[in-house]
């Protein structure tokens, strides 16, 4: 019979230090960034719960599409909260058959873990604020998960334009007449009007590209262009990234091509030309200047 091999590496708790386990979750869960959230007020207004953890059930994944905390991060919340306690409560919606998770999937997965390696009655309940069954909606849930996660969380793009897209969907169809969508988001969320264009423009980019706007290989602008283009195109320009070179103003003609072969040529590197590049430095008498000039730039028309 196999044992189940420890998530957590107790030494961790051996020698807890006065740093920044406890800063650094104060610092990312205190964090607004300029967001507008409907729902601040609310969620931290309301009377506390401590509810069992064997009760709780995730969001659907379509709602709650966000990754969990990388290890070394999720161990840091585990820390900070065996010493300091939970800095601020998870919001849970009350269901036929337990609690659903709006916000804090990380902090309740630390609580299961610090009660499976503690079996310390305390961590087998968590302090919650609850919804009632009929006090929201689905519409109302899901943006109470998105809203969270924009505002405590460091987004990847991809979590960026999902949670931007849902608020799209949600938001135009309740606007009043006269008002801009894009504008009601970028309030609710503290970004710019032509920012939330742009996100929601990468609805139709290939999901390949994400990681490269993430890893810095392309910026949002390029992504926007690429988006445009076909999905078959896509895939075939990210299948060579390689080999492309990922330039605005050949994006920006790439779109006047129809056929995918000229679209990679155009985008395709020449190291070959560059590799014959030369530089020439030539020295001619002041009177001839203009003449010279004339001249190069009559050749330049030929090549």
């Amino acid at each position: 019979m196999s044992t189940k091999k420890s998530i957590i590496n107790k030494d961790r708790f051996k020698n807890l230090s006065g740093m920044s386990a406890f800063d650094k979750e104060k610092r990312q869960e205190n964090r607004k960034e300029n967001a507008k959230s409907r729902f601040d007020i609310d969620v931290f207004s309301n009377d506390i719960s401590q509810i069992d953890i064997n009760k709780l059930i995730s969001a659907p994944s379509e709602w709650n599409f966000y990754s969990k905390l990388p290890e070394e991060k999720f161990l840091e919340l585990i820390e900070s909260i065996e010493k300091n306690s939970l800095l601020h409560p998870v919001v849970l919606w009350e269901k036929n058959d337990g609690y659903m998770i709006l916000s804090g999937h990380n902090r309740v997965r630390a609580y299961k873990a610090l009660y499976e390696m503690t079996k310390d009655e305390k961590y087998s309940k968590i302090p919650a604020i609850v919804k009632r069954k009929d006090d929201i909606d689905e519409n109302t849930a899901r943006e109470i998960i998105v809203d969270t996660n924009w505002i405590q969380r460091q987004l990847t793009t991809f979590e960026k334009t999902q949670s931007i897209l849902q608020k799209y969907v949600r938001i135009k169809s309740e606007k009043k007449k006269g008002e801009k969508t894009r504008d009601l988001i970028a309030g609710q969320l503290g970004i710019s009007g032509r920012m939330v264009q742009n996100y929601l423009s990468l609805n139709m980019l290939n999901s390949g590209f994400f990681e490269l706007i993430d890893e810095s290989v392309i910026n949002i602008k390029m992504a926007v262009l690429l988006a445009k283009l076909p999905d078959q195109t896509q895939k075939l320009i990210l299948k060579n990234k390689d080999d492309i070179n990922f330039d605005v103003n050949l994006l920006k003609k790439a779109s006047e091509f129809k056929k995918d072969e000229e679209i990679l040529e155009l985008l395709r590197k020449d190291e070959k030309k560059e590799d014959e590049l030369i530089t020439l430095k030539v020295k001619i008498r002041k009177d001839k200047k203009e003449e010279f000039m004339k001249i190069y730039r009559d050749w330049l028309k030929t090549v």
